[in-house]
């Protein structure tokens, strides 16, 4: 045998049956690849036990319970299949890194999706997928305080920081997180702001807008776009929803009527309410 294909593992090994499985098993959650081209590479005395005790290496992974259907490399594949392995993965918030997913059991999707009768790349899978790989990338290699410091500034950009808008828009971000912090919120709190406060950006109803616009005003807060905004984020995003009123200016008139102060509270705001 030549080098290069030598196994990783010591042979003559003395092997029973609850061994193999085990060592099977414990292959897979190391994150290496199953599929039998790459065990005769790099494993061949556990392929060759596993063949020797269950007739094939098929039937022996499933023993350990795993389906074969995962661990094979091409088979099965499709461009559509990867397309939906692909979009399904970025939603659980998974690593879809090109190096993670080559260390997962994902990697044999991955090799199928660089061949080039499917994708040819990598980057070309993602994009087929919808995804920006430019955001993919982006906060894998950030320190932690990389993670804070842009929390901290969508915050300052009254940006929704709820998990179910961070789910659907900013995936990278949020995983990067929990992988780190343990949790979404832990990685807020962890920013220095107040998580229950930011979930409740969900809660806004038009009445709350407006009694809140209403006790401001009562308060003598003067109601300019800049003010609340540094003030209340959260209300004046809530305000300037198209399903409310699609801008400060019009939820304050909403709020006060078409009195004197209202006009001279929101006179400075113009467009830039919006």
């Amino acid at each position: 045998m030549k080098t290069s294909e030598a196994p990783v593992r010591k042979t003559n090994r003395e092997w029973r049956e609850e061994i193999l499985l085990r060592e099977i098993r414990a292959w897979r959650q190391q994150g290496r690849p199953l599929y039998s081209h790459y065990m005769r590479r790099h494993y061949q005395e556990l392929l060759a036990a596993g063949i020797r005790y269950f007739g094939s290496w098929e039937k022996a992974v499933e023993a350990a319970g795993i389906p074969y259907a995962e661990v094979r490399r091409y088979q099965r594949w499709s461009k559509e299949t990867i397309v939906e392995k692909i979009r399904a993965l970025h939603a659980q918030g998974t690593d879809l890194s090109f190096r993670a997913l080559m260390l997962s059991p994902y990697a044999p999707m991955v090799y199928a999706a660089i061949r080039p009768v499917y994708f040819g790349s990598w980057k070309n899978a993602l994009l087929a997928a919808g995804l920006a790989p430019a955001d993919i990338y982006r906060y894998r290699s950030w320190k932690d305080a990389d993670i804070l410091r842009e929390i901290r500034r969508l915050h300052a950009e009254s940006a929704d920081l709820s998990s179910k808008h961070m789910d659907e828009h900013a995936n990278s971000l949020i995983a990067t997180a929990r992988r780190r912090f343990g949790s979404w919120a832990a990685a807020v709190e962890r920013a220095g702001l107040d998580y229950a406060k930011i979930r409740k950006r969900k809660r806004w109803t038009e009445a709350e807008v407006l009694d809140r616009i209403r006790a401001l005003h009562r308060q003598g807060v003067p109601l300019t776009s800049t003010e609340v905004r540094n003030r209340e984020p959260a209300l004046f995003a809530a305000a300037c929803k198209r399903r409310f009123f699609g801008s400060w200016r019009q939820a304050v008139q909403a709020a006060l009527g078409g009195s004197e102060t209202a006009g001279r509270d929101c006179e400075t705001t113009g467009s830039r309410g919006r």
